[in-house]
């Protein structure tokens, strides 16, 4: 490599360190912070955040920044210190590098390209929240590592943060503060509320809110109110409550809650995190999360979720008995109750990313909480991003007596699917049922969100998707020659413990290897069609191509008779000319029978 553009590379990796906050090794050091120092957790980032808005509204805004920049004050913290930024991307705080104070940050690229900045005014806009974003450790010789930081607004002005650097984002905190569809689901129920208290009045309200079997009680999620001076007004679980003052509670983190509540409900609402009792629990102190608004001038209300439960993943069992539930729901009430019910965001069957979809079996859409503007249309013959013809095939699982589905679906940005975003698009198992003869019902779950723990079954997914990225890396490494070859070999490298095997394909649709099947190699099976009419080797072709990626198909299940099953395949390309791939059966997910009962066209 020459010279100059050894330094060259070297200047831009400085540029995108120092550009990302970091400070010359010359520049000192948080006290009580080592090279060893342990990282604070997501709960104590979120306090030190919190207690740094209330210390600003106390104190104003003049007076929080001196103490915010003072690097013996008392907002730093271990590695722990409060930044701030007005809404154009001016310095106003950042204790360690004070030189930088008054500069615009607004385009500051991290070494990925993230213009974290933005990120943060964008986040602690929408209400406060979690943002991810490389940066350097002076506590690490300055390594450029991920970083979690939660943001928030002050007033409508500007915004502080803070942040760590092991980021612990397995945390219930990280995971739902993130979750775009609870923190939806949490608005949603508190306007609601809201609505309900300026239609019929504050004191009708605040009766429907303390009734223990009103409307706004759904299991532990439930409406509190407040007015201004932390009087309680509405608290059904701690009814001894009601009339006293809890403006000067703390949580275990030293967070003045209410206050903070308070102050979010006067400038608009927002979220918070803190402690609270869960009457699901004999009243055990446990973290929270909970959205805020204001009422109207003289009172405000909230709602909030226990994380401990609201980072519980699903089982596929659990999923098949949510349909099913809602189904003798739907038959115990009518037709016309249980849409209206299913088509609530905070509703009895809304649980962040589970909800109830239903359609006819003409394939019109009855309901659907996440995409009400489609109710009422027909979509007998729409397919998923691959080309799958998924409201079909429900029909079809359902007409049968219901069972699993499994079907490319778009994930969830802030709270709204958008089928036309092509590349959100990620694997779903799904679970359809009958309601009566005339209509059908369904709900699914994003295979990163399966709870397998229990099921004794192994990650059959992540290890084929590995399985297919080991030999794409083989092929291009050794050749197509040795390539085919191993393929084709049943005790070879690529067939695994488990049955997964690789197939190797060019983009024309000609079979080149595969174990399994050792008379088609050199067929070509383009135009081959599964019984609902899709072109499957096309599909994956295609998906292969462009890159690779998931693709939902149907395939005959040599361990069960050759019966046709939904199988989640996994492609990449390997070179310009030929592609590989694998997949898993849907009841090897399930452990239960998945087959389609018979050929039915398309």
């Amino acid at each position: 490599m020459k010279k100059y553009t050894l330094i060259i590379i070297v200047t831009l990796v400085m540029v995108a360190i120092f550009g990302a906050g970091c400070t010359d090794k010359g520049t000192n050091l948080p006290h009580n912070q080592s090279a060893n120092a342990s990282s604070a957790s997501t709960e104590e980032v979120v306090a030190f955040v919190e207690k740094a808005y209330e210390y600003a509204h106390i104190h104003g805004q003049e007076a929080a920044l001196r103490e915010f920049n003072n690097q013996t004050g008392q907002f730093v913290d271990g590695e722990l210190y409060i930044f701030a930024y007005d809404l154009k991307g001016n310095t106003l705080a950042l204790p360690f590098q004070p030189e930088v104070i008054g500069t615009n940050r607004w385009d500051l690229k991290d070494a990925n390209g993230t213009l974290y900045i933005q990120d943060a005014a964008k986040t602690a806009q929408s209400g406060g929240g979690f943002i991810r974003y490389l940066y350097a450790d002076p506590a690490d010789n300055f390594a450029v590592k991920q970083k979690l930081s939660y943001v928030m607004m002050v007033d409508s002005g500007w915004l502080i943060g803070a942040g760590i650097y092991d980021s612990h984002e397995d945390s219930p905190i990280v995971t739902e503060g993130t979750n775009s569809q609870t923190r939806d689901s949490l608005k949603s129920f508190v306007d609601e509320a809201i609505d309900y208290a300026k239609k019929n009045g504050k004191d009708a309200a605040i009766k429907e809110f303390n009734d223990p079997n009103g409307t706004f009680i759904r299991d532990n999620l439930y409406i509190y109110a407040f007015d201004y001076n932390g009087t309680t007004l509405s608290l059904p679980y701690q009814p001894q409550l009601i009339g006293t003052d809890l403006s000067e509670l703390q949580d275990p983190y030293g967070v003045n809650y209410t206050q903070v509540e308070i102050l979010l409900a006067q400038q608009g609402g927002g979220f918070i995190f803190y402690h609270y009792y869960n009457p699901a629990h004999n009243m055990t102190l446990e973290p929270k999360m909970s959205y805020v608004q204001k009422v109207d001038d003289a009172w405000w209300l909230g709602a909030g979720i226990y994380l401990s439960e609201a980072d519980q993943k699903m089982t596929t069992n659990d999923l098949a008995d949510f349909v099913k539930n809602a189904s003798e729901y739907a038959t115990a009430v009518g037709e016309q109750a249980a849409l209206s019910e299913f088509s609530k965001k905070d509703g009895e069957f809304s649980r962040d990313n589970e909800y109830i979809y239903a359609y006819n079996y003409n394939g019109t859409l009855l309901v659907h909480p996440y995409q009400p503007e489609l109710v009422g249309t027909n979509r007998s013959n729409w397919t998923d991003v691959r080309g799958l013809p998924m409201i079909k095939i429900g029909a079809y699982t359902a007409s049968n007596g219901g069972g699993f589905i499994a079907y490319m679906y778009p994930a969830p940005e802030s709270g709204v699917i958008d089928e036309k975003a092509l590349d959100t698009y990620e694997p779903k198992i799904g679970y359809v049922y009958p309601v009566g003869e005339n209509w059908w019902i369904g709900s699914g779950i994003y295979l990163s969100d399966i709870d397998n723990s229990d099921s004794g079954r192994p990650d059959v997914l992540s290890e084929m998707t590995k399985l297919v990225e080991d030999c794409a890396a083989y092929g291009k490494e050794k050749g197509s020659t040795s390539a085919f070859a191993e393929i084709s070999n049943l005790s070879g490298m690529f067939v695994n413990e488990e049955g997964h095997y690789i197939y190797a394909y060019d983009y024309n649709g000609t079979l080149l290897a595969h174990p399994y099947l050792p008379e088609k190699i050199g067929s070509n099976l383009m135009e081959k069609r599964d019984s609902f009419g899709m072109e499957t080797i096309r599909v994956l072709a295609e998906t292969a191509h462009s890159g690779g990626g998931y693709v939902v198909f149907i395939w005959p299940n040599p361990d069960n008779e050759n019966k046709e099953e939904l199988k989640i395949g996994y492609v990449l390309p390997v070179d310009d000319n030929w592609w590989v791939g694998s997949g898993v059966y849907l009841s090897e997910i399930t452990g239960e029978e998945a087959s389609i009962p018979s050929p039915v066209s398309g």
